[in-house]
């Protein structure tokens, strides 16, 4: 060990002795989901992103104040953690400042594994990097995303998404047009999860038996949408739609869906992965799996808008009660000051 490594491994071991639940902490990460960054900024803590890969993507946000992008890591500051969102080759480079800094690392899973590819191998390669590179300990985005990895709850901690209520929310606004809203980035390229081919067929877009329909996300190269210009702008598309269509076939939970609820929207959706933990069928949405139920949904919300309103109205009351941002700022908390105090 180097003399600059013992000293930080001193003063690492020195501080973690002094922290208290109160003490705002020094974490390094890299930017991987720009509006789940911004939720984790709500706990108080200071995040030093290392630029390596993906950097933050204003069209999806504005980096808070406490979240820094670094080209090289400030050796002036006494880090406590260490937060790794991925499982690829930064969990190399986690390592490195593992030992160097003498701080645990927390390896946070967003994504399921990938079914386009061998899912045994991915399931042996998230355990083998979690053993060699000292993985202090597992976090998940859900219970389901923990199980599909093949986690135990003695090891790993689960913890829902949060929702900003008080901007993701309808304003009251009982004005919505008849339409019914998407919110995906790169949708075609991303049917495989993101169920490009399932909403043509649903929507009937481009053929004359097409539903009214809003979409929202970077898919300007196939003259679908742009990205919303501000999280404002996407907030007024929430809120001014009777329907939101959620098409996804391979994600945990999408945040869209979450916010389009938090605002009020009547939730149609796949019955995939997480969703029908937080959909319930006929009180906060509907769901199915069949292209032509789901449209059916759409065309009779679409000629009940007082039937939409209440699925709305429910759909806001839970994420207000169970996916609201203050349980999600206490739980990582919980798991930040137990990490590093173990």
């Amino acid at each position: 060990m180097t003399i600059q490594a013992t000293q930080n491994a001193i003063k690492s071991i020195m501080k973690r002795a002094s922290v208290t639940s109160k003490t705002p902490l020094n974490i390094l990460t890299f930017c991987t989901h720009e509006r789940y960054e911004q939720n984790l900024c709500r706990t108080g803590h200071n995040f030093y992103s290392i630029k390596n890969g993906k950097t933050w993507d204003s069209d999806y946000g504005i980096s808070p104040e406490n979240y820094f992008e670094v080209e090289e890591i400030p050796h002036h500051v006494n880090y406590d953690l260490i937060l790794l969102q991925t499982n690829c080759q930064r969990a190399q480079v986690a390592e490195k400042l593992k030992n160097h800094f003498h701080i645990p690392v927390i390896r946070h899973t967003h994504v399921l594994p990938d079914i386009r590819y061998d899912v045994e191998a991915q399931l042996e390669a998230f355990s083998h990097v979690g053993t060699t590179s000292g993985i202090a300990h597992n976090t998940f985005i859900s219970e389901f995303n923990r199980n599909a990895w093949g986690c135990s709850e003695n090891n790993s901690t689960f913890i829902n998404h949060g929702i900003d209520t008080e901007f993701w929310n309808d304003n009251d606004s009982a004005e919505r047009n008849a339409a019914c809203l998407s919110v995906v980035n790169l949708w075609p390229d991303r049917d495989w999860c993101c169920g490009w081919t399932l909403w043509n067929s649903i929507t009937g877009y481009q053929t004359e038996n097409q539903l009214p329909i809003m979409v929202v996300g970077k898919n300007d190269a196939w003259g679908l949408s742009s990205a919303a210009s501000s999280l404002e702008e996407l907030r007024e598309q929430y809120r001014s739609s009777l329907i939101f269509l959620n098409t996804s076939l391979h994600s945990p939970v999408p945040m869209s869906l979450l916010e389009a609820m938090a605002c009020g929207c009547a939730i149609v959706s796949t019955a995939t992965c997480m969703v029908p933990e937080i959909i319930e069928h006929d009180y906060n949405g509907l769901l199915s799996n069949d292209p032509k139920q789901l449209r059916t949904y759409c065309e009779d919300l679409l000629k009940n808008p007082e039937k939409a309103a209440e699925l709305g109205k429910n759909a806001k009351k839970t994420i207000q009660e169970k996916y609201n941002i203050a349980r999600f700022t206490e739980q990582w908390n919980k798991v930040f000051y137990k990490v590093i105090q173990d």
